[in-house]
């Protein structure tokens, strides 16, 4: 998964330069050679609508999981599925999100990149059918390694798989294959793309003065109420957007390109204002470059009133593009959009505290880059990970020093104002309710993992006699059986039906005439149903034994393909198997050995 990671990162980013170079730059430079230039701006009108187009249809029509974040579809998997996702998920992303943010849209890769490295893992894990432990720990590892190739950063990469994905639920047991797939996703990265940090110019960053913890700490306040009211305004904006669609009927194809058009009209003012400098201040989600402007001070230069005024708008541009983008249906991460936002609230803070109240010397550079940490700890509620990830993009990783205060205050601040993250909340508005950490065994194992398979079964078809049904309970002691006609599952008769037919009737009967008067609806179960769910209609049904069938019929005449049998000594055989496994950890400090056994000469 970590080469699968690091080569799906590469992919993922050449795939939206060939999508930007054929949108964007080829459609310029033929206008410039024709003579055109004055009217060069036409593809920064058209090219986001086009791209929503494109989106709009695949999303709509081919994957509708590839719609949005990424991250929150990764979560329902991991927490409710086991890991499993649907196998064209990873394929469909990549060309969906490159479009997205290829055609000009303000939306992250690193949200998707979690997505298409969740979703080969999973179609890895389900080919070699992999067990649901073994499935969720490779889907982490494949996001882990996506997210690590993507920053450079192998420790923020794993942190941000245990943070997000696993919550409180993250155990040490899953920490090693997580680094693993971290580091080689980061290798092959580094090999692919070259070893430069996601962001560049970081200058030398001083804070060892005193003066500076009473900033750090209004700071961290700071962020942590921005990214609260980000949270809120990214949903409000986007149930505007879901009651117009709903009002005027518009099909999904579409509704990205309405966003589309808002993007292209930011992009062409934006080149009107700026002209050929215009990538300098994009809110282009494929560019960092304003991000770096600020760390290297170059968009920090002028007047103090038109830098602010320039970092206040572009602030409020990119949070509007972002959820015109992403709340629109287009398909794209919110977490390069978040990093954006704390920079310019950092420098904004930071351009306030220097030039009007007037506390001279301040670091800007340096607020910024503690901005950006603490607005995505309170955004992404994922601490750790702004700490660590922040020090691995700087290179420099005396700088926990500062970034832990302002993410530790902003972290606290925003889950006070907004108990959700962005991830959950998006899950969460859907009617999906994520598992806690400490939910039940039986919520967590599928029946197919539980059941007694097909061959292990003692099955009667349609024509046994009842005198062999009874030769069976007495040799095998069981009280039921399944009748199968060629492995199609027709009923269920037990020891209670053919002592009541034998004593009924005085005809020479078979399991088809016992079935016929039975007249009952045929109970079976899903082989992806919960244990939970079995639990529930063995109860309701008070019956001790489930038919487990590969899927329902589509038709009322049809049988389904029987593939195994659950019972109550199969759940609670798996539940003490699971249990004890879940414990075994804590119980290992108890354990002491011998290094030899006994001898075998007593004397000795």
């Amino acid at each position: 998964m970590g080469i699968i990671g690091g080569l799906g990162s590469w992919v993922f980013r050449l795939a939206i330069n060939l999508i930007y170079e054929a949108f964007f730059f080829l459609p310029m430079q033929i206008l410039n050679s024709l003579g055109l230039s004055t009217i060069i701006w036409v593809p920064f009108l058209l090219t986001p609508i086009i791209g929503g187009l494109i989106v709009g249809y695949l999303t709509s029509k081919v994957s509708k999981e590839t719609k949005g974040h990424g991250v929150p579809e990764v979560l329902e998997s991991v927490a409710l599925n086991n890991g499993k996702m649907n196998l064209r998920i990873p394929f469909i992303k990549i060309i969906a999100s490159a479009t997205t943010i290829g055609s000009g849209g303000s939306a992250g890769r690193e949200g998707p990149i979690a997505q298409i490295g969740a979703g080969f893992a999973s179609l890895i894990g389900q080919k070699l059918n992999l067990s649901s432990k073994e499935l969720r720990t490779l889907v982490v590892s494949g996001v882990a390694a996506g997210i690590a190739a993507t920053f450079n950063a192998p420790i923020g990469g794993s942190l941000f798989a245990l943070e997000v994905l696993m919550g409180e639920g993250g155990t040490t047991g899953l920490l090693i294959p997580i680094i693993v797939a971290a580091v080689v996703g980061v290798v092959v990265g580094q090999l692919l793309l070259g070893t430069d940090p996601a962001f560049i110019g970081f200058p030398a960053l001083e804070y060892h003065e005193p003066y500076l913890i009473p900033l750090f700490v209004i700071l961290g306040l700071v962020c942590g109420a921005g990214s609260a009211f980000w949270i809120k305004f990214f949903y409000k904006l986007e149930d505007i957007f879901d009651n117009i669609f709903e009002k005027f009927k518009i099909p999904g194809i579409l509704q990205p390109a309405f966003g589309g058009v808002f993007v292209g009209l930011t992009l062409v003012i934006t080149y009107f204002f700026v002209g050929e400098q215009w990538e300098t201040v994009t809110i282009m989600g494929r560019s960092y470059l304003p991000m770096d402007a600020v760390f290297q001070g170059s968009l920090l230069q002028g007047s103090v009133l038109l830098v602010l005024l320039t970092l206040i708008l572009l602030f409020v541009l990119k949070a509007l593009n972002t959820v015109f983008t992403i709340g629109t249906g287009g398909s794209g991460g919110v977490f390069a959009p978040t990093l954006f936002l704390g920079v310019m609230l950092g420098a904004i803070f930071g351009i306030i505290v220097d030039d009007i109240i007037i506390i001279t010397n301040v670091p800007i550079p340096l607020l910024a880059l503690l901005g950006m940490a603490a607005f995505f700890a309170g955004t992404g509620r994922a601490p750790l990970t702004a700490v660590i990830m922040t020090a691995e993009m700087t290179k420099d990783y005396f700088l926990t020093i500062p970034l832990m205060i302002v993410v530790s205050i902003s972290w606290i601040v925003s889950i006070l104002l907004e108990k959700d993250n962005i991830y959950t909340l998006k899950l969460i508005r859907r009617g999906v309710v994520l598992k806690e950490p400490t939910a039940d065994i039986l919520e967590t194992i599928t029946v197919i993992e539980a059941m007694t398979p097909r061959d292990k079964l003692v099955v009667v078809d349609t024509k046994t006699r009842l005198e062999t049904v009874m030769e069976l309970v007495r040799t095998t002691r069981h009280e039921g059986f399944p009748v199968v006609e060629q492995d199609m599952f027709i009923g269920v008769i037990t020891l209670s039906d053919v002592q009541k037919a034998m004593h009924s009737s005085p005809k020479d009967w078979n399991v088809f005439d016992v079935l016929i008067t039975k007249k009952r609806p045929l109970i079976c179960i899903h082989k992806e149903a919960t244990l939970m769910h079995a639990v529930h209609i063995m109860e309701s049904k008070d019956i001790s034994r489930l038919p487990v069938v590969e899927k329902f019929p589509s038709q009322k005449n049809e049988f389904p393909k029987l593939i195994g049998w659950i019972t109550h000594h199969d759940i609670t055989r798996v539940y003490i198997s699971e249990k004890a496994l879940s414990t075994l950890q804590a119980s290992e400090e108890h354990i002491f050995s011998y290094q030899n056994g006994p001898s075998e000469n007593k004397s000795s």
